[in-house]
Protein backbone atom coordinates (compact mmCIF):
# COMPACT_ATOMS: atom_id res chain seq x y z
CA UNK A 1 0.00 0.00 0.00
CA UNK A 2 1.36 3.40 -0.96
CA UNK A 3 0.47 6.32 1.21
CA UNK A 4 -0.08 9.69 -0.45
CA UNK A 5 -0.60 12.73 1.73
CA UNK A 6 -2.35 15.62 0.01
CA UNK A 7 -3.37 19.18 0.80
CA UNK A 8 -7.01 19.66 1.76
CA UNK A 9 -7.60 16.09 2.91
CA UNK A 10 -7.43 14.58 6.34
CA UNK A 11 -5.25 11.50 6.61
CA UNK A 12 -7.19 8.34 7.35
CA UNK A 13 -5.18 5.17 7.84
CA UNK A 14 -7.21 2.15 6.85
CA UNK A 15 -4.49 -0.35 7.80
CA UNK A 16 -1.66 -0.47 10.29
CA UNK A 17 1.35 1.16 8.64
CA UNK A 18 4.70 -0.57 8.60
CA UNK A 19 8.06 1.05 7.92
CA UNK A 20 8.03 -0.18 4.32
CA UNK A 21 5.57 2.62 3.57
CA UNK A 22 8.24 5.27 4.04
CA UNK A 23 9.83 6.67 0.85
CA UNK A 24 12.63 4.47 -0.44
CA UNK A 25 15.89 5.04 1.43
CA UNK A 26 18.89 5.19 -0.93
CA UNK A 27 22.46 6.49 -0.79
CA UNK A 28 23.60 8.81 -3.58
CA UNK A 29 26.22 7.20 -5.89
CA UNK A 30 28.82 9.91 -5.23
CA UNK A 31 32.51 10.02 -4.32
CA UNK A 32 33.15 10.67 -0.64
CA UNK A 33 36.18 10.65 1.63
CA UNK A 34 36.68 7.69 3.95
CA UNK A 35 35.55 9.70 6.97
CA UNK A 36 32.44 10.89 5.10
CA UNK A 37 31.61 7.33 4.03
CA UNK A 38 31.86 6.24 7.67
CA UNK A 39 29.29 8.90 8.54
CA UNK A 40 26.97 7.60 5.82
CA UNK A 41 27.39 4.05 7.17
CA UNK A 42 26.66 5.27 10.71
CA UNK A 43 23.61 7.15 9.41
CA UNK A 44 22.28 3.96 7.81
CA UNK A 45 22.72 2.09 11.10
CA UNK A 46 20.64 4.72 12.88
CA UNK A 47 17.98 4.66 10.16
CA UNK A 48 17.81 0.87 10.25
CA UNK A 49 17.34 0.97 14.02
CA UNK A 50 14.61 3.55 13.63
CA UNK A 51 12.94 1.47 10.94
CA UNK A 52 12.92 -1.64 13.11
CA UNK A 53 11.48 0.22 16.09
CA UNK A 54 8.85 1.99 13.98
CA UNK A 55 7.86 -1.33 12.43
CA UNK A 56 7.44 -2.94 15.85
CA UNK A 57 5.29 -0.08 17.11
CA UNK A 58 3.15 -0.13 13.95
CA UNK A 59 2.44 -3.84 14.42
CA UNK A 60 1.68 -3.60 18.12
CA UNK A 61 -0.46 -0.45 18.17
CA UNK A 62 -3.33 0.51 15.91
CA UNK A 63 -2.50 3.84 14.26
CA UNK A 64 -6.23 4.65 14.00
CA UNK A 65 -6.52 4.94 17.78
CA UNK A 66 -7.57 8.54 18.43
CA UNK A 67 -8.03 8.43 22.22
CA UNK A 68 -5.58 8.11 25.07
CA UNK A 69 -6.21 4.66 26.50
CA UNK A 70 -3.68 3.73 29.22
CA UNK A 71 -2.29 0.82 27.19
CA UNK A 72 -1.25 3.26 24.44
CA UNK A 73 0.92 5.46 26.65
CA UNK A 74 4.15 3.47 25.98
CA UNK A 75 3.60 3.87 22.23
CA UNK A 76 4.13 7.64 22.36
CA UNK A 77 7.63 7.24 23.81
CA UNK A 78 8.51 4.53 21.28
CA UNK A 79 7.36 6.71 18.36
CA UNK A 80 9.52 9.57 19.66
CA UNK A 81 12.54 7.26 20.01
CA UNK A 82 12.14 5.91 16.46
CA UNK A 83 11.71 9.46 15.13
CA UNK A 84 14.91 10.58 16.92
CA UNK A 85 16.88 7.76 15.28
CA UNK A 86 15.53 8.71 11.85
CA UNK A 87 16.25 12.38 12.49
CA UNK A 88 19.87 11.80 13.49
CA UNK A 89 20.51 9.44 10.57
CA UNK A 90 18.87 11.52 7.86
CA UNK A 91 20.46 14.77 9.04
CA UNK A 92 23.86 13.08 9.13
CA UNK A 93 23.43 12.09 5.48
CA UNK A 94 22.12 15.50 4.51
CA UNK A 95 25.06 17.29 6.15
CA UNK A 96 27.64 15.10 4.35
CA UNK A 97 26.02 15.79 0.97
CA UNK A 98 25.41 19.47 1.73
CA UNK A 99 29.05 20.11 2.72
CA UNK A 100 30.21 18.68 -0.61
CA UNK A 101 27.63 20.77 -2.51
CA UNK A 102 28.93 23.91 -0.80
CA UNK A 103 32.53 22.90 -1.63
CA UNK A 104 31.55 22.50 -5.30
CA UNK A 105 30.19 26.05 -5.55
CA UNK A 106 33.20 27.49 -3.75
CA UNK A 107 35.46 25.90 -6.38
CA UNK A 108 33.16 26.46 -9.41
CA UNK A 109 31.19 29.66 -8.72
CA UNK A 110 30.45 30.21 -12.41
CA UNK A 111 29.20 26.69 -13.18
CA UNK A 112 26.25 26.62 -15.59
CA UNK A 113 23.56 24.14 -16.65
CA UNK A 114 22.75 23.06 -13.10
CA UNK A 115 19.21 24.36 -12.61
CA UNK A 116 17.91 20.86 -11.78
CA UNK A 117 20.54 20.34 -9.09
CA UNK A 118 19.84 23.75 -7.58
CA UNK A 119 16.13 22.87 -7.44
CA UNK A 120 16.94 19.59 -5.66
CA UNK A 121 18.83 21.57 -3.01
CA UNK A 122 16.03 24.09 -2.59
CA UNK A 123 13.48 21.27 -2.26
CA UNK A 124 15.67 19.54 0.33
CA UNK A 125 15.86 22.69 2.45
CA UNK A 126 12.09 23.24 2.22
CA UNK A 127 11.39 19.61 3.15
CA UNK A 128 13.53 19.88 6.27
CA UNK A 129 11.61 22.98 7.36
CA UNK A 130 8.30 21.18 6.82
CA UNK A 131 9.61 18.19 8.76
CA UNK A 132 10.42 20.40 11.75
CA UNK A 133 6.91 21.88 11.61
CA UNK A 134 5.45 18.39 11.71
CA UNK A 135 7.61 17.40 14.67
CA UNK A 136 6.52 20.45 16.63
CA UNK A 137 2.88 19.86 15.71
CA UNK A 138 3.09 16.23 16.87
CA UNK A 139 3.57 17.37 20.46
CA UNK A 140 0.12 18.98 20.32
CA UNK A 141 -1.40 15.51 20.06
CA UNK A 142 0.03 13.81 23.15
CA UNK A 143 -3.47 12.48 23.89
CA UNK A 144 -4.39 11.58 20.30
CA UNK A 145 -2.27 8.68 19.12
CA UNK A 146 -3.47 8.70 15.49
CA UNK A 147 -2.55 12.35 14.90
CA UNK A 148 0.68 11.96 16.88
CA UNK A 149 1.63 8.98 14.71
CA UNK A 150 0.67 10.71 11.44
CA UNK A 151 2.67 13.85 12.15
CA UNK A 152 5.85 11.94 12.92
CA UNK A 153 5.31 9.74 9.86
CA UNK A 154 5.22 12.86 7.68
CA UNK A 155 8.26 14.40 9.37
CA UNK A 156 10.34 11.26 8.85
CA UNK A 157 9.18 10.91 5.22
CA UNK A 158 10.14 14.52 4.46
CA UNK A 159 13.58 14.05 6.04
CA UNK A 160 14.24 10.90 4.00
CA UNK A 161 13.42 12.71 0.76
CA UNK A 162 15.43 15.79 1.77
CA UNK A 163 18.59 13.71 2.25
CA UNK A 164 18.07 11.99 -1.11
CA UNK A 165 17.51 15.25 -2.96
CA UNK A 166 20.68 16.78 -1.52
CA UNK A 167 22.57 13.65 -2.58
CA UNK A 168 21.13 13.89 -6.08
CA UNK A 169 22.26 17.49 -6.35
CA UNK A 170 25.78 16.42 -5.38
CA UNK A 171 25.66 13.73 -8.08
CA UNK A 172 25.02 16.44 -10.68
CA UNK A 173 27.84 18.59 -9.30
CA UNK A 174 30.39 15.78 -9.27
CA UNK A 175 29.56 14.88 -12.88
CA UNK A 176 29.69 18.50 -14.09
CA UNK A 177 30.37 19.67 -16.77
CA UNK A 178 29.22 16.37 -18.27
CA UNK A 179 25.47 15.81 -18.25
CA UNK A 180 23.77 12.41 -18.10
CA UNK A 181 20.27 10.93 -17.96
CA UNK A 182 19.77 10.09 -14.30
CA UNK A 183 17.24 7.36 -13.60
CA UNK A 184 15.99 8.43 -10.18
CA UNK A 185 13.31 6.42 -8.42
CA UNK A 186 9.85 7.93 -8.02
CA UNK A 187 9.49 9.46 -4.58
CA UNK A 188 6.33 9.73 -2.58
CA UNK A 189 6.17 13.52 -2.39
CA UNK A 190 4.80 14.14 1.10
CA UNK A 191 3.06 17.45 1.75
CA UNK A 192 2.15 18.96 5.10
CA UNK A 193 -0.95 17.47 6.62
CA UNK A 194 -3.47 20.15 7.55
CA UNK A 195 -5.86 18.78 10.21
CA UNK A 196 -7.96 21.94 10.04
CA UNK A 197 -8.63 21.75 6.32
CA UNK A 198 -12.25 21.35 5.35
CA UNK A 199 -13.26 18.34 3.33
CA UNK A 200 -14.83 19.03 -0.03
CA UNK A 201 -18.50 18.30 -0.13
CA UNK A 202 -19.35 15.77 -2.84
CA UNK A 203 -20.99 17.38 -5.82
CA UNK A 204 -24.67 16.75 -6.26
CA UNK A 205 -25.28 14.50 -9.23
CA UNK A 206 -28.51 15.16 -11.08
CA UNK A 207 -30.35 12.04 -12.26
CA UNK A 208 -30.05 11.40 -15.97
CA UNK A 209 -33.35 10.90 -17.77
CA UNK A 210 -33.05 8.84 -20.91
CA UNK A 211 -34.76 10.35 -23.94
CA UNK A 212 -36.52 8.06 -26.34
CA UNK A 213 -36.42 9.33 -29.91
CA UNK A 214 -38.42 8.16 -32.85
CA UNK A 215 -36.48 5.90 -35.21
CA UNK A 216 -34.77 7.81 -37.97
CA UNK A 217 -35.12 6.96 -41.61
CA UNK A 218 -32.33 4.63 -42.68
CA UNK A 219 -30.49 5.95 -45.74
CA UNK A 220 -28.67 3.73 -48.20
CA UNK A 221 -25.01 3.19 -47.33
CA UNK A 222 -22.87 5.68 -49.18
CA UNK A 223 -19.80 4.11 -50.76
CA UNK A 224 -16.85 6.48 -50.59
CA UNK A 225 -14.09 6.33 -53.17
CA UNK A 226 -10.90 4.63 -51.99
CA UNK A 227 -8.53 7.14 -50.42
CA UNK A 228 -5.00 7.44 -51.70
CA UNK A 229 -2.27 6.76 -49.10
CA UNK A 230 -1.24 9.93 -47.30
CA UNK A 231 2.30 11.21 -47.69
CA UNK A 232 4.06 11.22 -44.32
CA UNK A 233 5.79 14.57 -43.73
CA UNK A 234 9.36 14.49 -42.46
CA UNK A 235 8.27 16.39 -39.34
CA UNK A 236 6.44 13.29 -38.10
CA UNK A 237 9.38 10.91 -38.53
CA UNK A 238 11.13 9.91 -35.31
CA UNK A 239 14.48 8.23 -34.79
CA UNK A 240 16.65 6.96 -31.95
CA UNK A 241 20.30 7.63 -31.14
CA UNK A 242 22.78 6.83 -28.36
CA UNK A 243 24.05 9.87 -26.46
CA UNK A 244 27.60 9.28 -25.26
CA UNK A 245 28.34 12.66 -23.64
CA UNK A 246 27.27 16.26 -23.20
CA UNK A 247 29.28 19.29 -22.19
CA UNK A 248 28.76 23.01 -21.69
CA UNK A 249 31.96 23.50 -23.72
CA UNK A 250 32.49 22.11 -27.22
CA UNK A 251 34.59 18.92 -27.29
CA UNK A 252 36.79 17.83 -30.19
CA UNK A 253 36.31 14.57 -32.05
CA UNK A 254 39.80 13.51 -30.96
CA UNK A 255 39.02 14.08 -27.26
CA UNK A 256 35.78 12.11 -27.54
CA UNK A 257 37.47 9.17 -29.27
CA UNK A 258 40.46 9.14 -26.94
CA UNK A 259 38.42 9.35 -23.74
CA UNK A 260 34.84 8.22 -24.35
CA UNK A 261 34.14 6.36 -27.62
CA UNK A 262 36.85 4.45 -29.45
CA UNK A 263 34.65 2.94 -32.18
CA UNK A 264 34.38 3.75 -35.88
CA UNK A 265 30.86 5.22 -35.99
CA UNK A 266 30.44 8.90 -36.77
CA UNK A 267 29.95 11.13 -33.71
CA UNK A 268 27.20 13.69 -34.26
CA UNK A 269 27.15 17.01 -32.40
CA UNK A 270 24.05 19.01 -31.51
CA UNK A 271 23.93 22.28 -29.56
CA UNK A 272 20.76 22.18 -27.46
CA UNK A 273 19.61 24.02 -24.31
CA UNK A 274 23.09 25.40 -23.69
CA UNK A 275 24.73 21.97 -24.01
CA UNK A 276 26.87 20.38 -26.72
CA UNK A 277 25.42 16.87 -27.00
CA UNK A 278 27.25 14.02 -28.73
CA UNK A 279 25.51 10.97 -30.17
CA UNK A 280 26.20 7.94 -32.34
CA UNK A 281 23.91 5.88 -34.57
CA UNK A 282 20.46 6.57 -35.99
CA UNK A 283 17.85 3.85 -35.69
CA UNK A 284 14.26 3.12 -36.57
CA UNK A 285 13.48 1.46 -33.23
CA UNK A 286 14.45 1.91 -29.61
CA UNK A 287 15.43 -1.77 -29.49
CA UNK A 288 18.13 -1.23 -32.14
CA UNK A 289 19.51 1.75 -30.25
CA UNK A 290 19.55 -0.24 -27.01
CA UNK A 291 21.52 -2.99 -28.76
CA UNK A 292 24.21 -0.46 -29.71
CA UNK A 293 24.14 0.93 -26.15
CA UNK A 294 24.93 -2.53 -24.78
CA UNK A 295 27.71 -3.06 -27.32
CA UNK A 296 29.63 0.18 -26.77
CA UNK A 297 29.57 -0.19 -22.94
CA UNK A 298 30.07 3.54 -22.31
CA UNK A 299 29.35 4.45 -18.67
CA UNK A 300 26.24 6.64 -18.33
CA UNK A 301 25.48 6.64 -22.07
CA UNK A 302 21.77 6.35 -22.86
CA UNK A 303 19.22 6.17 -25.68
CA UNK A 304 17.49 9.35 -26.87
CA UNK A 305 14.64 9.99 -29.31
CA UNK A 306 14.26 12.87 -31.77
CA UNK A 307 11.18 14.12 -33.59
CA UNK A 308 11.03 17.06 -35.95
CA UNK A 309 14.68 17.70 -35.11
CA UNK A 310 14.01 18.06 -31.37
CA UNK A 311 14.58 15.75 -28.41
CA UNK A 312 11.44 14.07 -27.06
CA UNK A 313 11.01 11.73 -24.07
CA UNK A 314 11.24 8.05 -25.01
CA UNK A 315 7.72 7.44 -23.69
CA UNK A 316 6.39 10.04 -26.15
CA UNK A 317 8.16 8.34 -29.03
CA UNK A 318 6.27 5.04 -28.67
CA UNK A 319 3.67 4.65 -31.36
CA UNK A 320 5.04 7.48 -33.50
CA UNK A 321 5.94 7.13 -37.15
CA UNK A 322 9.46 5.80 -37.44
CA UNK A 323 12.19 6.82 -39.83
CA UNK A 324 12.10 5.06 -43.18
CA UNK A 325 14.92 2.65 -43.92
Amino acid sequence: MRLLLCFGLSLILTNVISAKDFPKILDAPVKLSKSEQKKIDKANELINSGTALWNDVSKKYNSEEKGSRPEYRPAFALIRKAAELFLEGNYMKYEVYHKNCVDFWSKSPNATGLATARKFQKDASNYLEKAQSNRRAAENYVNEYSNFYDRFYEAISLEIIAAKKEGRALQFYQDWPLHFAYEFDDDIEVDLFDPNAKKEEPKKVEPVVAKVEAPKEVKPLEVKPKEEPKVIPDSLIIFYKVQIAAHTIRMTDKYLRDNIYKGNMKIDELHEDGWYKYTIGKFQTEEEANKLLREVKIPKAFVVAYKNGKRVPLKDANGSIKIKK
